[in-house]
Order: C-alpha cells, then structure tokens, then sequence
C-alpha cells in the first residue's frame, strides 16, 4: 500500500497532535486542555470527532476528565528502574531502590484443565504430575502495576498447596525450600493491551499497553525447569533494563 492511499482519521490527527505537545513538555501535568468547541473549530471537523480523540487519550491513561470543568493532562506517576534478570526477586530488586512496595496473593491453586496440558508441556513433566498456579499482584509506591502469574511443577515443592501465605514471593519460598540456585531462562518478551479483569487488578484505562515477560525457571542443581513464569507490567510505570534477561 502506498503511503498516499494510507488515510490518517481526524481523530487520530488530534489525538497524535496532543500526544507529541505531551512529549515535547509543551503540554505539563495539570494543564487544562481547550475545549471541544475550540478544537473542532480548530480542524473544522465535528464536536464528536474531538471528544472521541479525549475518550482514546483518557483510556491511554495521558487526561483527566473533570465533570463541568474540562480536561486536563494527567500528573505522571514516578517510573521505577526494573533490572529484568531472573536471579533476584522482584521484592529484592524493589528493596534495594527503597520503593514502598507490595505483593498480594490474588490466586493460589490447581491450574485448569487446559493449563494444566499447556504447562505440564512447556516444564517437562509428566501425566501425572500437577500443575499450580500462583497470581500476584505487585503494588508499587501503592499503585497497582504488575501480575505475575507462575506455573509450577508440584512435585518440585510438594507441599506448595496449603501454603497460601508463603507464596507472596515464590523465590523466597523456594529458598525456604532447599531451592536456592535458580536461572532465568527462554525469555520472551512482547506487549498486550489489558483484559477487563486485567484491567480491574491493576487499575489501569484498556488502551495502557502492558509489556509481558514469558520466561522459564531452572533449578540448576537438578536440571529441572520447576515453573513457567507470566508477568504483566503497566508500561507506564517501569523503566525496564534487559541486559541481563537469563
């Protein structure tokens, strides 16, 4: 397709407009946006077209929308640096920059019927062994801001289910366990917009792009990949360090 027949929406056209003033720090937190009569009149297009470019950026999580007042543009949230190796724990990593932090047990159990396949293949494991899954949730600076989703083999710690409490950092918890000497490993990374329950968890608008890390854990002693790892992390609020992924 020729760039000439690529036609850009009017909407898309004010929408960019606003998002390059916002990099360019021409447009600063808590500045208050014009209005849609002024920027239809300004593009010549309809009031609907504008209000459409404010409804993608609120859901990019980039404006505020106060009823009766107008729109403005949103405060940023503090970025926290994120060394993405798999030899330290995200509580570690978190601890060590001194950053209020968090992490909830959203989910620990069995994994359904169809992971259970799905991951009894990716870890190496037989019929019989059983799949478990624990859901985190990570809080930073008390904002919602990362899943983290791991699929573990069972008989790798065979007395994980019960044991709820302990699963807040499945690193520590496989220390506590005799297993201390764990690889990162077939790390992939590519990005997603949220789902609806995604978006509930972490509190973020369906147009924030997450970015997921894939990525298997090897018990180095043994040889064994003990979990399949799944983390979801809000872009907007991590600065992300890939120099060292396994």
């Amino acid at each position: 397709m020729d760039q000439d027949d690529f036609n850009v929406s009017s909407e898309s056209v004010i929408r960019n407009a606003i998002q390059e003033m916002i990099l360019a720090n021409e447009l600063k937190p808590g500045d208050k946006l014009p209005s849609e009569y002024t920027l239809a009149d300004e593009y010549k297009v309809k009031r609907i077209v504008v209000r459409n470019a404010f409804v993608q950026l609120e859901k990019m999580g980039l404006i505020d929308s106060r009823q009766g007042v107008g729109r403005f543009i949103k405060e940023k949230r503090p970025v926290i640096g994120l060394d993405m190796s798999g030899r330290r724990s995200f509580s570690d990593k978190m601890n060590e920059q001194g950053v209020p932090y968090e992490s909830r047990v959203v989910f620990a159990g069995y994994a359904a019927d169809e992971e259970q396949e799905k991951y009894r293949e990716a870890l190496g494991a037989g019929g019989d062994t059983e799949i478990y899954k624990v859901a985190r949730l990570r809080i930073v600076n008390h904002v919602p801001c990362a899943i983290h989703m791991s699929y573990v083999r069972e008989d790798a710690v065979p007395h994980i289910d019960g044991e709820r409490d302990r699963l807040a950092s499945m690193f520590n918890y496989y220390r506590e366990n005799g297993v201390v000497n764990l690889r990162s490993m077939d790390t992939e990374v590519h990005a997603a917009f949220p789902t609806l329950a995604e978006q509930r968890h972490l509190e973020c608008q369906e147009l924030v792009p997450l970015i997921v890390y894939e990525s298997r854990t090897m018990d180095e002693d043994t040889g064994n990949i003990i979990e399949q790892t799944r983390i979801l992390h809000r872009s907007n609020l991590f600065r992300h360090s890939l120099g060292s992924l396994n």
